[in-house]
């Protein structure tokens, strides 16, 4: 526990498995808001890490600003994100990601915002995306305001219209104690947190956008695992329509807006998604993930007629097609799937490298006495002599699954 008896700000840190990320962050606010002269702490939720993270906590809980937790049980991101923001005992608390960094005279000049008005219980602002590799450095804003927004309490519709005409994502938030107290808690299933916890923070006070980021989040890393905000993007970007939803229901809940309003935003919800599901698929085909790349284009597709050019969408169903055959042989033995000489360097390639890296093209010894083995086969004189119980997978008929 922090034995700063009253800090003005709570940065909340949940973590998992990533001690050098960690380090550097801890290292950096220490230094940083030290030197604010601002009482602070720095809430750190370890989700059941089984790298160093837990020796690393124990060996920096000296520092009267660290307050700590370990989890019981594993989690996952979203829980843990809001246990820590739970813990916070500051006036405000805002939220990081383990491998981000705020950008602390801004959180200071925002905090102040705040403090000088008691109706404003959140300020948002698009965080700087920054790519982490060696050489790298500041990107771009994830979403661009030209002036200050404010939001006042309970106008719903007005969000609603900012985010759909702006295609804001409130996400990063210096929010007041008081108000995180009745807004943030564990994620609920089919709605994006973000939205989830704003509109919540909406009907209990004025919520402020500032056009200049406070903190500074990673987009590309050297660490391959795949980043929150992408994952994300690629897997959750369903959920935002869920978040667009609870939002509207919320600005139409009093009856006073036009009759048709509710009709219009049947397609400007669309429109906003079908932007977020390009994003998604981009992603997709960037991590070499055919099978969600070719879902994500029918998806799109049954709104707009042509998602991609014709020559990009082949190149999809086809490698969605051989990534399932593969994956299937794969799963079959758990061992080394012997793959069809015809098949070029090229194609194998273009598969996820979870895939190709249990790929084989040794020339098996069809000892009958061995185990069964799993073959990735383009014409059906291979392999030559094949087993009994050997598996055999038909690339070109797991390509005409993929219509």
């Amino acid at each position: 526990m922090s034995s700063i008896e009253s800090p003005v700000l709570s940065i909340c840190v949940p973590t998992y498995n990533r001690q050098f990320m960690l380090e550097r962050n801890v290292s950096f606010h220490l230094d940083a808001f030290r030197g604010l002269n601002i009482p602070f702490e720095i809430v750190i939720v370890d989700d059941c890490s089984t790298d160093n993270t837990a020796a690393y906590v124990q060996s920096i809980s000296h520092h009267p600003e660290i307050s700590a937790y370990r989890r019981a049980s594993n989690s996952g991101f979203l829980s843990n994100y809001a246990f820590a923001m739970q813990r916070a005992r500051g006036q405000y608390a805002v939220f990081l990601g383990d491998d981000d960094l705020l950008i602390p005279e801004k959180v200071v000049e925002y905090i102040r915002l705040m403090a000088d008005d008691q109706r404003i219980g959140m300020v948002q602002a698009p965080w700087m995306l920054v790519d982490g590799r060696p050489g790298g450095g500041d990107m771009q804003p994830f979403y661009h305001l030209s002036y200050p927004t404010r939001h006042a309490k309970g106008d719903f519709h007005s969000m609603l219209e900012f985010i759909l005409e702006r295609h804001v994502f409130p996400e990063f938030m210096i929010i007041r104690r008081d108000v995180l107290a009745k807004s943030i808690s564990s994620p609920t299933p089919f709605i994006f947190w973000a939205f989830l916890y704003t509109t919540r923070a909406l009907d209990k006070a004025d919520i402020l956008f500032m056009p200049e980021p406070f903190a500074r989040v990673t987009a590309v890393s050297d660490d391959p695992r795949l980043q929150q905000g992408n994952k994300e993007c690629m897997f959750q970007w369903d959920t935002y329509r869920g978040g667009l939803e609870y939002l509207a229901s919320q600005a139409l809940r009093d009856g006073k807006l036009p009759a048709d309003y509710r009709t219009s935003l049947v397609q400007r919800i669309t429109q906003f998604m079908l932007q977020r599901q390009a994003v998604a698929m981009r992603l997709h085909v960037h991590a070499q993930n055919w099978v969600e790349a070719y879902i994500m284009y029918h998806r799109m597709a049954a709104y707009h007629p042509s998602p991609l050019p014709p020559e990009s969408y082949d190149q999809i169903r086809k490698l969605a097609g051989i990534a399932t055959a593969a994956t299937e042989a794969i799963a079959f033995n758990g061992e080394p799937v012997i793959i069809e000489p015809i098949v070029d360097d090229t194609t194998i390639n273009l598969l996820s490298p979870s895939i190709r890296e249990r790929l084989s093209r040794e020339a098996p010894e069809l000892d009958r006495s061995d185990r069964p083995r799993a073959f990735l086969r383009f014409t059906q004189t291979f392999p030559p002599n094949p087993g009994p119980r050997d598996g055999l997978f038909d690339i070109l008929t797991y390509i005409e699954q993929f219509v």
